[in-house]
């Protein structure tokens, strides 16, 4: 709960608000927050005009001041009462010479303190927000009286005297007398003209005084509504309404209030949490929706992956039952898969075809066959591919060579056009240039070398009507590193890239032998257009 220290030279009281009235408690709860108010005769102020600064020089040219005017006390705040980052204004210098009454007490507290603040202060912001703007302000308390000056708003001075109520009476009193010498030394120091002195606010029970201040032709002030007294408080009251608000004027170092700070600090960020969660349900909950169905969309996937895991176990061991070894198998199908997917497409083989006569619009496509042959298999008539793997030939001997597959490409061309010999053959010439510009293509049959023989004088004389315009050629198949334990991975058309892996070779051989499929091994086209 709030609690409120008032320190002063008659001792040290603590007063907590229970219900909105200000209670006089023996001793506050460790949980409870401190605000503390000296009134001590130490507190001094003094204002004056600050010019317009702005951030660090500013806040520099405020603290040597501070040092200057309070050398040996840290409890110290110069408190803006007028102007602001943009206007000059007046600050108020305000401290307390010897804080030794005030760290003597806290120093055995063990609860967060919010700050502490010298009366002056207080009543200083209280009159400016009453509008009180000229005034001499009396607070009596059992031994001492506090006595503020304050004129255009600004307080220009501040006494705190002891009271000798055994003396009082019909024709003395020690509040009087010591409101009277403050008249005196304002009309001495040029702060007030004697017919322009101040009214007078006495926040207690002006009876005792009011006919000496009558006499002396000093105006007494009637009390407003918001200073009058509460409950134990008394006429305090609205200075402990107004402490708990943490107002300017703060004296005590950082280090008393780092407890206070850092739970500020705290409730702060927890604040912020909340502020945030309440955003995110409040603007988020599609994607609050959207989370959950992932998450359920998760456990859907975790029961279909342990109900596969099941069944492939399942699965293995009926097929280990056979004597048959489950991996050995597994291989041997994923083999088969990669072998499918490895070879050309007749999409890619008619397109390849395509491109090698794109430049030569007298020339059309007369037939054209393509075959996958099994290992050991000639092709083009019986010539021989030479695998190639990385550029150069596999040793016998290396254990990680890998079987190199192809595709037999043959096709024929018809020309459009009646041509001279030599035309001809710079056609075959370059739609050859345009076979070999492909990586791994081996020529087997090339139109033309041949009519570049048949040309020669006392060639060989070949038969033209069997090797004229067509090519026959190997084609190499997709390869990547061998790895069967990975699953297989996608290129950018959506199609499994499938490696060519060494295998066992019983899984090889058995895959080699299956029964060829003239369908799938073999497509002749003829007669395209």
């Amino acid at each position: 709960m709030k609690t409120v220290l008032l320190i002063s030279p008659s001792g040290t009281r603590y007063f907590q608000r229970v219900n909105g009235v200000w209670q006089l408690i023996e001793k506050p709860a460790p949980t409870d927050k401190l605000w503390v108010i000296a009134n001590l005769p130490e507190e001094t102020l003094e204002a004056f005009n600050f010019p317009l600064l702005f951030g660090r020089d500013r806040s520099n040219f405020l603290e040597r001041r501070l040092v200057a005017a309070f050398p040996r006390s840290q409890y110290r705040a110069a408190a803006i009462i007028s102007g602001n980052w943009f206007k000059p204004g007046t600050a108020v210098l305000t401290g307390l010479t010897s804080a030794e009454a005030v760290t003597s007490r806290l120093d055995k507290l063990s609860i967060p303190i919010a700050g502490v603040w010298g009366i002056s202060t207080l009543l200083t912001l209280m009159a400016r927000r009453l509008a009180i703007n000229n005034v001499l302000l009396a607070i009596p308390s059992e031994h001492y009286l506090r006595i503020l000056v304050i004129r255009e708003g600004i307080p220009v001075l501040t006494r705190c005297v002891r009271r000798y109520s055994e003396d009082n009476s019909s024709d003395n009193n020690s509040d009087a007398n010591e409101i009277l010498r403050t008249r005196q030394h304002l009309e001495n120091r040029r702060m007030f003209e004697h017919d322009a002195m101040p009214p007078i606010l006495y926040m207690g029970d002006a009876t005792s005084v009011s006919p000496h201040l009558d006499l002396a032709g000093l105006t007494l002030l009637p009390l407003p509504d918001a200073l009058l007294a509460k409950a134990d408080a008394a006429y305090l009251h609205p200075l402990f309404e107004q402490v708990i608000s943490s107002p300017h004027g703060q004296l005590a170092p950082l280090q008393l209030r780092a407890r206070h700070l850092a739970e500020n600090v705290r409730q702060a960020s927890y604040a912020g949490i909340a502020l945030s969660l309440l955003a995110v349900v409040l603007f988020g909950q599609e994607d609050f929706r959207a989370l959950i169905d992932l998450q359920g969309h998760e456990k859907t996937l975790n029961t279909n992956l342990q109900q596969t895991i099941r069944e492939r176990d399942l699965l293995a061991a009926r097929i280990s039952a056979t004597g048959t070894d489950p991996a050995l198998l597994r291989q041997a199908t994923t083999f088969a898969a990669l072998k499918m997917d490895a070879a050309p497409t007749p999409e890619s083989i008619l397109r390849f075809t395509a491109a090698a006569i794109a430049d030569l619009p007298q020339v059309r496509i007369k037939s054209l066959t393509f075959r996958f042959p099994k290992q050991g298999e000639r092709y083009c008539q019986g010539q021989s591919v030479i695998p190639l793997i990385g550029g150069s030939n596999p040793s016998d001997s290396d254990s990680a060579a890998v079987a190199q597959h192809f595709t037999e490409l043959q096709f024929s061309i018809l020309l459009t056009e009646n041509m001279t010999p030599a035309a001809q053959i710079e056609i075959n010439k370059r739609i050859s240039a345009a076979l070999k510009a492909r990586d791994g293509i081996q020529l087997m049959q090339d139109p033309a070398v041949l009519s570049l023989i048949n040309t020669l004088k006392g060639g060989f004389g070949m038969e033209t009507t069997q090797t004229d315009n067509l090519w026959c050629m190997s084609i190499p198949w997709k390869t990547t590193p061998p790895n069967l334990e990975k699953p297989l991975s996608a290129n950018g058309s959506g199609r499994a890239i499938a490696p060519v892996v060494n295998l066992p070779e019983q899984v090889r051989s058995q895959s080699d032998k299956a029964p060829a499929n003239n369908s799938l091994r073999e497509l002749r086209v003829k007669g395209l257009p």
